[in-house]
């Protein structure tokens, strides 16, 4: 490489001693750009050439330490932990959303409240019929009701509260939040006494979308309410449905007599069981903690693949809970790979492992792709999965770099370019995956934009984790390539994240126009709440 690149594009850089090199070379020299730029496509200077010497690359080019990625983000706690990627996300989210004044204080609880005294009947259905239509597809199956189900009913009208307008909203919603968050503790304090299938959905409910007004921090946390739930759900043995409802089936094809009422409710509480499962692993994933609930392969057999996907809508649904648990245990197999040492065997073993995994996440990607296009029903939460299965990709590539950095840290190696010494089966395989996730990450956002806007805003809270940590690993790479080379990274990324930026303002502006429209509602009108 022509040393004059670097003299013209970038500050000069004081000289570094070479290491085992011959001829003042690195080890190893090759196609250095091709580190960062996916798309360089020169033939480097042989190392004997003029100006040819390595030594001008900067000794710290990659930091050999993964919880300072990228240390260009300071934050006033400290340095984010870059090994757990979406909870650095949520932390960055945190600390933004603290540094504002909030709109409005929830006022203290009013002492036994209920539904029925916030809002009337028709207002309760109003709110009830918002989230059945823009929530519960997010869910995969329609939750199981009795009759009288007060608490799925306030929990429904919570989450849709967000949809009133503001004046509306100041007074609904905090009213609504208190009465949830008291109901909640008290189910979580009195376990035992509040295990019940309408609890457990409603703490899965809560768990993906966040408090529309101020609250405890702990009721913000999604993992803490849905565990409670894997708790619960334990307790009434929901974990052995899907095994009990595959048992129904296979005596029901022997020919044996099964009551359909039982395999309706075996399959309902399967479809529960999966939903919950599903919803731990997404707020898990990411965030260095593991699930507390297990999913079986009982589920493949529950709800099978066909030729011809989907059909309708409730098997539409199935597939979406099938593909989601498939999602999740090859992502979470392979955030649990490591490398244990630079042995061939080791290093071939670790190399084999995330090769495996990211070919059966292809498969479920394969799958999910074309059903946005072929089916006639929900094509938003088809097409948002894609979301999903790009960014676990991401997440297991990162991970491979991850492990990596990791080992050289407990080897206590300071070579800035350990990322060669991991060369499975003769191949730089770290810089293959580094070009695929910089691609992968863009088609995240990609997604981004082609998705119904106005369907957006009712995505469950941590996906925009999701597209928080594609779009930073974008602008970390372009921060990585412009410090050590001087140059912009090629390609549309700065327009690609200028666009997004905008279809998230868009998505604000059209939650605040439907609030408006909302007013107009007749039910609307008048008295709210005996004022």
């Amino acid at each position: 490489m022509d040393r004059s690149l670097f003299e013209v594009s970038r500050p000069v850089v004081k000289e570094s001693s070479p290491q085992s090199g011959t001829n003042g070379s690195w080890p190893g020299h090759d196609r250095n750009l091709e580190i960062m730029l996916p798309d360089y496509s020169g033939t480097p200077t042989p190392a004997n050439a003029p100006g040819g010497s390595n030594a001008s690359l900067p000794i710290d080019l990659f930091p050999n330490k993964p919880q300072l990625l990228w240390d260009f983000i300071r934050v006033p706690q400290g340095a984010l932990d870059w090994t757990a990627p979406l909870e650095a996300m949520q932390e960055l989210m945190k600390q933004t959303v603290s540094s504002k004044p909030h709109p409005f204080q929830p006022p203290p609880p009013v002492p036994n409240d209920s539904l029925d005294n916030i809002l009337s009947s028709d207002q309760i259905l109003h709110l009830s019929s918002i989230f059945e239509q823009n929530y519960l597809p997010w869910l995969n199956f329609t939750p199981i009701r009795d009759i009288h189900s007060p608490f799925l009913d306030l929990v429904y009208c919570t989450i849709a509260s967000r949809h009133l307008d503001e004046a509306t909203r100041s007074v609904v919603a905090p009213r609504l939040q208190a009465l949830t968050t008291d109901s909640v503790a008290k189910m979580i304090f009195q376990s035992r006494r509040s295990e019940t299938l309408e609890s457990i959905q409603c703490l899965l409910i809560l768990s993906l979308w966040a408090p529309v007004c101020g609250t405890e921090e702990d009721f913000r946390d999604g993992r803490l309410l849905v565990a409670s739930a894997v708790s619960m759900a334990h307790n009434m043995r929901l974990n052995e449905a899907c095994q009990l409802a595959a048992s129904l089936r296979g005596r029901r094809a022997n020919g044996e007599e099964v009551a359909e009422h039982e395999m309706f409710d075996a399959v309902n509480k399967t479809r529960l069981w999966i939903a919950l499962t599903n919803a731990e692993s997404l707020l898990c994933t990411g965030s260095g903690r593991n699930p507390l609930s297990k999913r079986t392969a009982s589920y493949l057999t529950i709800f099978p693949l066909a030729s011809n996907l989907p059909s309708d809508r409730a098997s539409g649904r199935d597939l979406r809970l099938r593909l989601l648990a498939e999602l999740f245990d090859i992502t979470e197999a392979g955030i649990a790979i490591r490398l244990k040492s630079l042995s061939e065997a080791n290093v071939n073993i670790w190399y084999e492992g995330f090769v495996h995994v990211l070919a059966n996440m292809g498969r479920v990607a394969r799958i999910l792709l074309p059903l946005a296009v072929v089916a006639d029903f929900d094509i938003f939460y088809f097409k948002t999965l894609n979301i999903l299965v790009r960014t676990c990709r991401l997440l297991i590539l990162y991970q491979a770099s991850i492990t990596a950095r990791e080992y050289f840290i407990r080897s206590g190696s300071d070579n800035p370019f350990w990322f060669r010494e991991v060369r499975p089966h003769g191949q730089n395989i770290l810089i293959s995956w580094g070009k695929e996730a910089l691609a992968v990450s863009e088609s995240v956002l990609v997604i981004l934009l082609e998705i119904d806007v106005g369907l957006l805003g009712t995505s469950p809270d941590y996906m925009f984790n999701m597209i928080a940590f594609a779009a930073s690993y974008i602008i970390g790479s372009k921060f990585l390539v412009m410090h050590s080379l001087g140059i912009e990274l090629p390609g549309s990324s700065e327009k690609l994240l200028s666009k997004c930026i905008s279809r998230l303002y868009r998505m604000l502006f059209l939650i605040r126009f439907s609030c408006r429209e909302m007013r107009n509602v007749d039910i609307w009108d008048g008295s709210i709440m005996g004022e």
